[in-house]
């Protein structure tokens, strides 16, 4: 009479591949078959397992090759994709893609005459929703724009109101990320053919050499066309009393205007994504007075004339990262601004924002479906995954797709590298807001939370205060009014 049977030399070798695998051997023809990887995962709804389900069939201590594995869903909601025979060394495996929440249990036989058979279980779980734990309205002169936070003061770029410094948990006025409390606020000078101060974006530099905290670099950002035009300058304040802060020195380029900012605190140079003029290096060393014009260390298109729109610049792994709009993700040396690699790269969308974590980056796109849609194209925008080289060069590994949207704005990965946030803008409001993914597999982000906000959401940073992480997103104009909404982001779990 054929039985289930598990000898514990079995077990033991089951033991060796992978801790807490299990199998069965058919006493009739021989074959055993093990689990050696994917059981016992969990993940979102609709997500994939990170991990592919997988087996070894052998007879006896040997592989057995070309074996067809049967996989069969026998509880709960999911799809299977399988690969077709076991392979050299007896593996075969299927990729799980979980759909309603609940239990899932798949079993792998041999099939035939043979009963060598197991069992896999996976759980399919609700997305976390970030709760909102604050929420700062902001005046409609067109509202917020970036947020940048450091020792828990918060500046809020409010556009037209200006800069607003906020206490979000330093302890100088008694606030928190629950109860920010303002500081100051200081509306910036204008620019050659900007009359509007339209702040943009800030970097607050804590200079290593000297030991200070003065100086606040802020981004106008003009009005321009892609490819062709922009404007803005950057502004510095000095924010030695954060109560009383003063503007004390500006840098201006003709013909071109500021965007995202990036800094090499270390050799003091602040990096600005200069839209058509490309990428800006400037020396910000000792006392900053008046016109910065002769702080200029290097500026390079890297696209080239009518090919070079930059959206935002970052120093890591010794490289200087941009995300050009019109020519994609490239790879920069940070002292001269030289290609070290990549670009002309994403020709299916504008690009916007980006992050790098080891060794990938992470950026956005926008423009609905993309600018050169193909029938491939799907409704929505995509955040690119990138694999990078030692030198930097980054490849394409994966997309992840909101549906939807028009815009995958701001894109930030949490230090501790366990999560990609995303800020999705325009296109369906039941769809905008902000989406978490765990990067337990880095090249393939995978979702586990969301929080929808009708208004939509342009910028979102990441900041650890505290024992939390909260992300404090700008929420555009719209039905509740432009404001500052920060979200606890803490309980997420990859």
């Amino acid at each position: 009479m054929r039985g289930w049977i598990r000898p514990a030399g079995m077990l033991a070798r089951c033991l060796g591949l992978i801790a807490g695998c299990s199998g069965t051997t058919d006493p009739g023809s021989g074959l055993q078959l093990v689990i050696v990887a994917g059981n016992s995962q969990s993940a979102t709804a609709g997500s994939v397992l990170a991990t592919p389900l997988a087996v070894k069939l052998t007879r006896g201590a040997t592989p057995v090759a070309g074996t067809t594995i049967t996989w069969q869903l026998t509880k709960g909601a999911a799809q299977i994709t399988p690969s077709s025979t076991t392979d050299a060394n007896g593996i075969a495996t299927a990729v799980l893609t979980l759909g309603a929440v609940g239990s899932v249990t798949v079993v792998a036989s041999v099939g035939g005459s043979s009963t060598a058979s197991v069992s896999f279980s996976a759980t399919a779980k609700e997305l976390f929703t970030p709760p909102i734990v604050a929420t700062v309205p902001i005046p409609p002169l067109y509202g917020q724009h970036d947020t940048f936070v450091r020792d828990g003061i918060a500046f809020l770029c409010a556009w037209n109101t200006g800069v607003i410094i906020m206490d979000v948990g330093n302890g100088v006025k008694g606030g928190s990320p629950t109860h920010p409390v303002e500081i100051s606020r200081f509306v910036t000078g204008g620019a050659p053919g900007v009359s509007d101060p339209s702040v943009h974006n800030a970097w607050w530099f804590q200079n290593p050499v000297t030991h200070e905290k003065k100086y606040l670099f802020i981004g106008q950002e003009g009005p321009g066309n892609i490819g062709e035009s922009s404007s803005g300058n950057i502004h510095v304040l000095d924010i030695s009393d954060l109560a009383h802060p003063q503007e004390v020195a500006f840098f201006h380029l003709d013909g071109a205007g500021t965007h995202n900012f990036w800094m090499d605190e270390g050799r003091q140079v602040l990096y600005a994504a200069y839209y058509n003029a490309g990428v800006v290096a400037l020396d910000v060393s000792g006392t900053l007075l008046g016109d910065l014009s002769n702080r200029l260390l290097a500026n390079v298109a890297p696209g080239g004339a009518g090919n070079t729109y930059v959206w935002g610049v970052m120093l890591a792994n010794g490289v200087l990262f941009a995300n050009d709009m019109l020519s994609g993700l490239w790879a920069l040396d940070p002292v001269t601004l030289r290609t070290k690699g990549g670009g002309n790269n994403a020709p299916d969308r504008f690009g916007s924002d980006l992050w790098i974590h080891g060794a990938f980056a992470y950026t956005g796109t926008w423009g609905g479906i993309g600018r050169n849609c193909t029938p491939a194209c799907t409704l929505g925008n995509v955040a690119k995954v990138w694999s990078l080289s030692l030198s930097g060069t980054p490849t394409l590994v994966d997309s992840v797709n909101i549906a939807g949207i028009h815009t995958v704005s701001d894109v930030q990965v949490t230090d501790d590298g366990a999560f990609l946030v995303l800020t999705a803008e325009g296109g369906d409001n039941t769809k905008t807001g902000l989406y978490v993914y765990s990067l337990a597999e880095p090249a393939h982000p995978v979702l586990v939370g969301r929080a929808i906000n009708r208004n939509s959401l342009h910028t979102g940073t990441i900041a650890q205060i505290g024992a939390g992480t909260y992300v404090f997103a700008a929420q555009d104009p719209g039905p509740d009014g432009p404001a500052m909404v920060i979200y606890d982001i803490t309980g997420a779990v990859p």
